[in-house]
Formats: C-alpha cells, sequence, structure tokens
C-alpha cells in the first residue's frame, strides 16, 4: 500500500516536510464546460492500486505539503525523483566550514558517497585551523585534533566525533590500510550509511563548536548577563 505520508527535504522548495498522496484527475469531454474539456478525478478509481508497480518497486505521485509540487515516490521514499536537496546548513556556523559542510550534503544528495565524506573531512580540517591547531608542516588532522584535545579546545567527546570523521573521510580520498593478499583492492567505497553518519558526525561537532555558542550568547545578551550581569 501506499503510505499516508513520507517526510524529506523536498527537491523544489528545500524544506524539510511530509510528502502526501497526490489527487490525481484525467481529463475528460464535458459538455457543459468551457470548450467542452474539464477534469474528472480518479482517485476513486485507482484507490484500490494507486502506484505503478516495476519489479520490487511501487511508485507513487506525491505532493510537498509546503509547496504543492509533485514528486515520484518509491514505496516510504527509497527513492524520489527529482532528487532531494540536501538539509539547511546553519548560519551560525563560520565560512569556509559552513560552505565545505554544505558540499558535502550536496554530494550526499547526488549519491556520491566518497566525495561526501572528502567533503566533511574538509570541513573538520578548516575547523581544527579555525580553532588554532597548528598548520606547520608535519602537523596532519590527525594529529591537529590531539593538540585541540591536549589544549582544551575541545572536549574528549568532540575528539571522538572528529576522530570518526576523519577515518571515514581518509577512507574517502584513499584507502590507507588495504588488505591486498585477501583480495581488497587499494581504494575501496564508503557506503551512503557511512557517508550520512560521517556528515551528522561534523555538523553535531559544528553545532557544539559554533551553533549553541552562539545560540546561548545572544539569550544571555536579552537578559544582560553575558558581560557580567546579575547572575540571580
Amino acid at each position: 500500500m501506499v503510505p499516508t505520508e513520507v517526510s524529506l527535504h523536498c527537491p523544489h522548495c528545500g524544506k524539510h516536510t511530509a510528502v502526501s498522496p497526490a489527487p490525481l484527475f484525467t481529463i475528460v469531454r464535458i459538455p457543459n464546460a468551457p470548450n467542452g474539456i474539464g477534469e474528472e478525478s480518479i482517485r476513486n478509481k485507482v484507490a484500490a492500486d494507486p502506484y505503478y508497480r516495476y519489479a520490487n518497486s511501487r511508485w507513487w505521485l506525491g505532493r510537498c505539503n509546503a509547496c504543492e509540487q509533485p514528486l515520484l515516490v518509491d514505496g516510504h521514499g527509497a527513492k524520489v525523483y527529482p532528487t532531494p536537496q540536501p538539509g539547511p546548513v546553519s548560519v551560525h556556523i563560520p565560512e569556509p566550514m559552513r560552505s565545505d559542510l554544505l558540499e558535502a550534503k550536496q554530494c550526499f544528495a547526488a549519491s556520491a558517497w566518497n566525495a561526501a565524506v572528502v567533503m566533511a573531512r574538509r570541513a573538520l580540517q578548516c575547523s581544527t585551523v579555525e580553532q588554532g591547531a597548528p598548520t606547520d608542516k608535519g602537523w596532519p588532522l590527525w594529529k591537529q585534533i590531539a593538540w585541540l584535545d591536549e589544549n582544551r579546545k575541545i572536549t574528549p567527546t568532540q575528539r571522538q566525533l572528529a576522530d570518526a570523521a576523519r577515518w571515514v573521510g581518509n577512507h574517502g580520498a584513499h584507502d590507507s590500510e588495504p588488505d591486498v593478499a585477501a583480495g581488497q583492492p587499494v581504494i575501496t567505497n564508503v557506503s551512503d550509511e557511512d557517508a550520512r553518519d560521517t556528515i551528522q558526525l561534523v555538523e553535531h561537532l559544528f553545532e557544539t563548536l559554533y551553533v549553541a555558542p552562539r545560540m546561548a550568547a545572544a539569550q544571555l545578551a536579552k537578559r544582560g548577563k553575558l558581560d557580567g550581569g546579575p547572575q540571580k
């Protein structure tokens, strides 16, 4: 059966919203209508089987509940045409980290998993520099992350997020630990799940580094507490 709705980022308006089955109509000849042409709903006619079957897929016509534009949906959203746009990136994340993270999401939306994790890793490395990690020769990303942790620029939890994203990003660019003897190629691909997790790890790290502090500062400033105001 066709679901009552699926949740996704609309490819037309970019909003994260629900997509519901669209009402279906057919053009018919109606004597009293202008030019003898009118619309007749065929919803009842297709209610028992309102989708197109192909192999194991069931395609149905959906409508974005925000902008009301049509989409073609497979089942519960396994595939959607046009391809959904990536979710938004907070304006509180500074450049170039924000642009890199947005590009990582755009790569993910295009099913370019390797490119997605590489761009997420790039955003991560830009962030380590922005946070003060050394950039001299001989300071790779793992060492920059360790420096931030050792100098209390990030917490142990934030370091874990960064290290996990770094490893997957490395894998997307080049597999540094191939098992040639077992028939594994030197360069292997990351999965869509790997790419999704990596983007979420970096985005969550940025939420704690940039977004949450700015939100807190704004709320404190509203109440005169930001610069040592009354604490009670």
